[in-house]
């Protein structure tokens, strides 16, 4: 079953049912996008092993999605059980690894960990934040959250912000878990299984909810200082209706870039939250910004390139269709998606061009690949690791 299947918060067991039972990206019935055979490429790209391992038993079929985190040469992952390691990877691929320390959390973790000045966020299935020592793994705090969290704690400075299923944004003290404020927005009855991760500035904190509606709140008090609607409800049953923003808001070069769930891909005035473009791509991915190039994976796994500036299209390519791709990221030039064979694909951003391909783990990958400095980092939905590089020539 799909990471993004419908997650009915109020319903009856009956429905909640019949709704388990459909399937798709998007919760509309089968066949909606039958995926496209593995395209040609030009094989002028590739990617190049640097390590591998496993992190415990993966997120399966579960739904969640449980992105690791990696910070220079420390890369910590965590599993539906709650199985944590971090690992050293100093020593590089023919030295193997060196593991810093696991830790069993008695309760599976339910988004992707976040590092951030030496701590460890965690959210956990049972609907908890805790601060871990990341060097360590020593827990520092834990603290109630009011439902569980399917995205990423956002820490910036000392605010540390969390959005969770039911609809409330809060914000903590990263040292000590102190709550500070929260934001309430209001939760259909039927939304996507997944929550957007916000967007943190000095000043104010963005967030998009299930309602289509994307917020921009106050740091210091938690109240709204504009709200606007990225996608409207239409058509006549709760599925037709669905219009989540799920994916993370970026800004880049003066422009807050959104998009949402059967609605639209926006670009907005981060301080009033104007519109100033938008195009028809329905998504529930995060945008990718590159060199004044936005780039969105639709909710039919097309992959799209428009100018950030206006809007415009540059190219659309739809040799991945109905393949499950994560969102994109960008690997020393190249653009890199994963799909549910557990393959990557490499494209080349000016083109989209597909330059290369490498297999990864035909279980499938969930979980966005993770890009620091000029390494690749990826997750399969079994728990397995891989750190690639891009192959020079």
């Amino acid at each position: 079953m799909h990471a993004r299947q419908s997650n009915l918060l109020k319903k009856s067991s009956t429905l909640i049912l019949a709704l388990l039972l459909v399937s798709g990206c998007s919760s509309l019935p089968e066949p909606q996008y039958p995926p496209k055979p593995l395209p040609d490429h030009s094989d002028t790209a590739s990617l190049q092993k640097q390590w591998q391992d496993h992190s415990g038993y993966g997120e399966r079929w579960r739904g969640y999605d449980l992105q690791p985190a990696l910070d220079k040469q420390l890369l910590i992952s965590g599993d539906t059980q709650g199985y944590l390691q971090a690992f050293d990877l100093e020593g590089g691929f023919l030295n193997f690894n060196k593991t810093l320390w696991t830790q069993e959390l008695g309760v599976g973790i339910s988004a992707g960990l976040t590092l951030e000045n030496n701590k460890l966020f965690v959210v956990t299935q049972n609907g908890e934040l805790l601060a871990l020592d990341a060097r360590t793994g020593e827990q520092l705090w834990q603290t109630e959250l009011s439902s569980e969290a399917l995205s990423p704690t956002q820490v910036q400075d000392n605010l540390a912000v969390v959005q969770t299923a039911d609809g409330k944004l809060t914000a903590f003290s990263a040292d000590t878990g102190r709550q500070l404020w929260s934001f309430d927005s209001l939760t259909p009855s039927l939304t996507l299984r997944g929550t957007a991760s916000p967007t943190l500035t000095s000043t104010q904190v963005m967030a998009g909810f299930a309602n289509g509606k994307l917020y921009a709140v106050d740091n210091a008090s938690g109240q709204a200082n504009w709200d606007t609607q990225i996608a409207q409800p239409q058509g006549r049953t709760d599925i037709e209706r669905l219009v989540d923003v799920d994916g993370q808001a970026r800004i880049a070069e003066g422009l807050l870039i959104v998009n949402s769930y059967q609605g639209q891909t926006q670009a907005l005035d981060p301080f009033s939250g104007r519109s100033r473009w938008s195009q028809d791509i329905s998504s529930f991915h995060s945008p990718l910004i590159d060199q004044g190039r936005v780039f969105i994976v639709d909710e039919a796994s097309r992959i799209h390139a428009l100018d950030l500036a206006s809007g415009s299209s540059l190219w659309k390519q739809e040799a991945l269709f109905g393949r499950e791709l994560t969102e994109a990221v960008m690997l020393s030039g190249q653009l890199v998606v994963a799909d549910y064979q557990g393959y990557l694909h490499l494209l080349d951003p000016d083109t989209g061009e597909v330059t290369g391909r490498q297999a990864f783990d035909l279980d499938g990958i969930r979980s966005t690949p993770v890009v620091h400095q000029d390494r690749l980092l990826v997750h399969s939905i079994r728990g397995r690791l891989g750190l690639f590089t891009l192959k020079k020539d």
